[in-house]
């Protein structure tokens, strides 16, 4: 009899193919992608406040960057573990940009104009099936690799033998 070494491998195993699944997320791109976000805000209020316009308009746009691409950060921290946490920061970060689009929409509001108006309403309209669509897209991704890395963990503590 032959013990199979299953302690070498990092990812689910298909059920189907026998193969090591594909990680759900790439850690270096995620964080190179958050620190990208994170310094776009922060240029796009520098560049007001450089010029002497009214930065404070800024200040959302530079809070709103800051806030995903912090999420995009510790979702890279994590990695390919702890899905339950990914799903909870995914949740969690489409509930904010759900409520940023109502706080961007009453800015724009209060400006007058009806322009300003519709673009509020297209703003509201854009980042709620955007929030929507990403939080169902990922949701649905990651319970189904839970699931799979379940079933793993399961397989991957009993001994195997050929």
């Amino acid at each position: 009899m032959k013990k199979k070494n299953t302690s070498n491998w990092a990812l689910p195993i298909s059920s189907k193919t026998g193969e090591p699944l594909k990680p759900f997320i790439k850690p270096r791109d995620t964080l190179l992608t958050g620190i990208i976000i994170i310094n776009f805000g922060f240029f796009m209020w520098l560049i007001p406040y450089i010029g002497g316009n009214n930065f404070t308009d800024s200040l959302i746009f530079l809070f709103f960057s800051f806030i995903i691409g912090c999420v995009l950060i510790s979702r890279a921290k994590l990695g390919n573990k702890h899905v339950l946490a990914h799903q909870i920061i995914i949740l969690i970060s489409d509930i904010f940009i759900f409520i940023m689009g109502f706080v961007l929409s009453i800015y724009l509001w209060s400006t007058p104009g009806l322009l300003f108006m519709i673009m509020g309403i297209i703003i509201i309209i854009v980042l709620t099936l955007f929030s929507i669509i990403h939080c169902l897209y990922w949701l649905v991704k990651l319970e189904k690799y839970k699931v799979k890395n379940e079933v793993f963990r399961r397989d991957r503590n009993s001994i195997i033998y050929e």
